[in-house]
């Protein structure tokens, strides 16, 4: 297979973070076209080889003649496998974004909230999270930033290792990259903390793309982030075969000119202000990131949560409101009942004695 442009130009840079160690891992194979960043979770020397038998086996699948939905559901079979034969921990997983290129097109996959983005002038959010606050944002229960500071952000609802394969949630995407665009890979190391007016700003700095990857990691770490963070950076490149440009599906749309997002879903009149103290259930299962053992402080670890739990807590939270609502204006109601009887009563009074 000849060799990818794309993938020859591109850059991958990552960073411990906070962590006592790395359990990202990432890989550019100019050869396969191949793309990958890999999130591990499960701490204690088990998300990184969650993550780095997710990236071996998607390649290998790849080189067999498979898509990179069907490497990621092979990934997620040989993770719960390998728990099994003793390698890693139980509860390990790991959370992954591939993008495979034919030429200028890629096909892009996706499980949990490991994220691609395009950057052509607007930041584009091409994955949407396999995440309990993506759920919430689609639902039109919170804003974008109170997604963002969410004290439940770091719940996710689907993993590599933790599924049974029949209910694994890949995601799918593509398009194809022209010249002048910018793919970005990243796990949510980066997306948690560099927020998308500074991301616009570093990728359309006028720096080589090695340079503008490092950048990205680097606000990251300056920000505070304290989980490992990974950012693979591929740029278009013109097309062999003279198509017109294939647009992939987009979540959201950023302007740094103006500052407007396009494409958010409008937030539910009901929910309004309501939403970032919706409750959910106890967590079942727990893939919890290595602490940074710093004394006093206990880092936000990624969790699992079910996307029927999410599913009854929404319900039980509209349940809640409702019957407060109702609470209310019984209450409005007695107020209002009570207010009546004591000017009637003090009418009647003033009547008699006059």
């Amino acid at each position: 297979m000849s060799e990818h442009q794309v993938l020859k130009d591109g850059s991958g840079a990552t960073h411990i973070g906070r962590r006592e160690h790395n359990e990202d891992t990432y890989l550019i194979d100019v050869e396969q076209g191949l793309a990958v960043v890999a999130d591990g979770v499960g701490g204690h020397q088990a998300g990184e080889v969650a993550s780095a038998i997710t990236c071996e086996v998607i390649l290998r699948e790849l080189v067999a003649g498979r898509s990179v939905e069907q490497g990621i559901r092979s990934a997620n079979r040989e993770v719960m496998a390998a728990v099994a034969q003793g390698r890693g921990k139980s509860g390990m997983a790991s959370t992954v974004v591939a993008a495979r290129f034919s030429d200028s097109d890629y096909e892009l996959a996706w499980v949990g909230d490991s994220r691609c983005y395009l950057w052509d002038g607007q930041l584009k959010l091409l994955t949407r999270d396999h995440s309990y606050v993506q759920a919430l944002l689609t639902k039109g229960q919170i804003t974008l930033a109170q997604a963002r500071n969410h004290p439940r952000k770091n719940v996710i609802v689907q993993a590599v290792g933790l599924q049974e394969d029949t209910k694994l949630q890949v995601g799918i995407n593509g398009g194809r990259l022209a010249p002048g665009q910018v793919l970005l890979l990243c796990s949510d190391g980066l997306s948690d903390v560099v927020d998308s007016a500074q991301m616009s700003e570093i990728l359309s700095a006028n720096a080589s793309l090695a340079v503008r990857c490092q950048t990205l990691v680097d606000a990251a770490v300056q920000a505070g982030g304290k989980d490992n963070i990974t950012v693979v950076l591929l740029p278009g490149a013109e097309p062999k075969s003279g198509l017109a440009l294939l647009e992939p599906d987009v979540l959201w749309s950023y302007d740094p000119k103006s500052g407007d997002y396009t494409g958010l879903p409008e937030l539910e009149e009901e929910f309004s202000g309501e939403a970032a103290a919706v409750p959910i259930p106890a967590v079942r299962r727990v893939a919890s990131r290595q602490s940074d053992g710093t004394p006093g402080e206990q880092l936000q670890s990624t969790q699992m949560l079910s996307a029927s739990d999410i599913e009854a807590a929404r319900k039980a939270a509209k349940q809640e409101q409702e019957q407060g609502r109702r609470s209310s204006r019984w209450l409005f109601a007695l107020v209002v009942a009570a207010l009546i009887v004591g000017s009637v009563a003090y009418s009647l009074d003033i009547i008699f004695r006059g």
